[in-house]
C-alpha cells in the first residue's frame, strides 16, 4: 500500500504574512529582551550599593561597583539599540517582501509524499526529506516547520481547510520529529 500524497495551495496574504513575520521576531527576542532588562536591573542595584559605600566614605570599594554599574548601563542600551535597529530592518524587510507578494501573488504550494517535504512560493522551491525535518505547534496557531536547522516554514492554520491541516499533522507526526522550540 502507497501513501498518499498531500498537495495544497495556500493563498499569499500580506496579513498573514505581516503577523506570522512578527510573531517570529518577537518569539526570537523576547527571551534575549528579558535577559537584557537584567542588565538594567544590575547596573540600578549596583549603582545603589556603590552610592551607599560612597556615603559610609569607602571609595575605593564604591569604585569597583560603580564600574559594574556603568557595564551594564552600557550593556542594556547598546543591546536595545541593538534591538531597535534590527526590528526596523525587520520591518523593511517585511514591507519589501509585502510589495513584492503584491506582483507576484502566486499561491503557496505545500506537498509531502513518503519520501520528502516541499515548499514552493513565487521565489523559490524547497525539497527535504523527512529526516531533516521537526516540527511543532506554536500557540495552537502556526504549523511550525524546520527543515535542516536552518530553514523554517510556517503554516497559519487559518490559511487551512482542516482536513489539509489533520493530514498534514498526521504526515508530520508519521514522519518527522516533534521539536518544542
Amino acid at each position: 500500500m502507497t501513501e498518499e500524497t498531500l498537495t495544497y495551495n495556500t493563498p499569499t496574504s500580506e496579513e498573514i504574512f505581516t503577523q506570522i513575520q512578527q510573531y517570529e521576531f518577537k518569539r526570537l527576542w523576547k527571551d534575549n529582551l528579558k535577559d537584557n532588562s537584567k542588565n538594567l536591573f544590575y547596573g540600578i542595584l549596583f549603582t545603589l550599593v556603590g552610592t551607599l559605600i560612597i556615603l559610609a566614605e569607602g571609595y575605593r570599594f564604591a569604585g569597583f561597583f560603580l564600574g559594574f554599574s556603568l557595564a551594564a548601563f552600557s550593556y542594556y542600551f547598546s543591546y536595545h539599540s541593538s534591538y531597535k535597529k534590527a526590528k526596523k530592518r525587520h520591518e523593511e524587510i517585511i514591507e519589501k517582501e509585502i510589495s513584492s507578494l503584491k506582483t507576484n501573488s502566486t499561491d503557496v504550494i505545500w506537498e509531502f509524499t513518503s519520501t520528502h517535504f516541499s515548499f514552493k512560493n513565487y521565489k523559490s522551491e524547497y525539497k527535504f526529506i523527512w529526516r531533516e525535518i521537526t516540527y511543532c505547534i506554536l500557540n495552537d496557531k502556526y504549523l511550525y516547520i524546520t527543515a535542516s536547522s536552518f530553514m523554517h516554514f510556517i503554516l497559519d492554520k487559518a490559511n487551512i481547510d482542516e482536513n489539509n491541516l489533520n493530514k498534514t499533522i498526521i504526515y508530520l507526526e508519521n514522519k518527522s520529529k516533534f521539536k518544542e522550540i
